[in-house]
């Protein structure tokens, strides 16, 4: 459910202590880093600000941070993410050069993702009884435009107690107008665009009965509101904060200010 009023946000600080091999999986191989917490040692999935697979940088990173804060806002289930703080004598205590080279283009604030072992990725079809839960992401990705969680490439585990969705770089395409011919459309146009077709959870949703799902998704939708990109924008690491994040915001505020608009577009795509 929502945020309270006197909610906040927590996410963590924390320092590598030991680097592993590279995730075999992703374009931009994130790293998988044995951290120290204020809870003691945990494992962490990083992805580093430097990499070049990263298109925008920093901004990816903050995509990473606003993806995470706003499913949790929508009561969505997520790994715990925190900012790994890449010291910049670290490298060098790391014997394999490769690494080293990468972790020394990161130095500063990098994106850690809670490691689940264990983790199953979902497969399709979506479980019957988990066809409420479906809707719920399916609402929250086309909201904020993920383009990337897609049949071929799920990016969600599933677990007895739900969905847990993960990998939010390439969401908020509409934070970089400039890279879409003529600019993006409006929120209720764009989600009716081909691309919600490859959602991994399309396939199992369309025809189905998901009416009270929207409505209850529309109405978190509503409560959306300046407050709450005000406590992100706290988290997010100052050197990630570019100009970007006001459009994101103007995109997702305008999807709240029409939604009804937004919803009869959810509708009549499932429908």
């Amino acid at each position: 459910m929502p945020w309270k009023d006197n909610y906040y946000p927590s996410v963590p600080v924390v320092s590598p202590i030991s680097v592993g091999k590279p995730k075999s999986t992703g374009r931009t191989q994130p790293l998988e880093m044995h951290c120290e917490t204020a809870n003691g040692p945990a494992d962490y999935i990083v992805k580093l600000w430097g990499c070049p697979e990263l298109p925008f940088g920093p901004h990816c990173l903050a995509r990473e941070i606003y993806g995470a804060l706003l499913a949790d806002f929508f009561g969505l289930q997520t790994p715990e993410i925190a900012i790994v703080n890449i010291d910049p004598e670290f490298p060098i205590s790391q014997p394999d050069l490769q690494i080293q080279s990468r972790l020394t283009q990161s130095t500063g604030s990098n994106f850690g993702s809670k490691y689940l072992q264990g983790a199953v990725i979902f497969s399709n079809p979506v479980l019957p009884n988990r066809k409420s839960d479906a809707a719920r992401v399916f609402c929250f990705d086309l909201l904020i435009g993920n383009v990337d969680r897609r049949i071929s490439k799920p990016n969600v585990f599933q677990t007895s107690d739900g969905f847990i969705v993960f990998d939010h770089e390439s969401a908020f395409p509409f934070s970089k107008p400039a890279t879409y011919l003529g600019g993006y459309p409006k929120p209720w146009d764009f989600v009716r665009e081909p691309w919600h077709r490859d959602h991994a959870f399309f396939p199992s949703l369309k025809g189905a009965d998901s009416a009270l799902e929207i409505e209850e998704f529309v109405m978190i939708l509503n409560m959306l509101s300046d407050e709450v990109f005000d406590k992100i924008e706290d988290i997010t690491p100052e050197e990630w904060r570019t100009p970007d994040l006001q459009v994101l915001k103007d995109y997702l505020l305008s999807a709240r200010d029409n939604s009804q608009v937004f919803k009869r577009s959810l509708q009549e795509m499932l429908s």
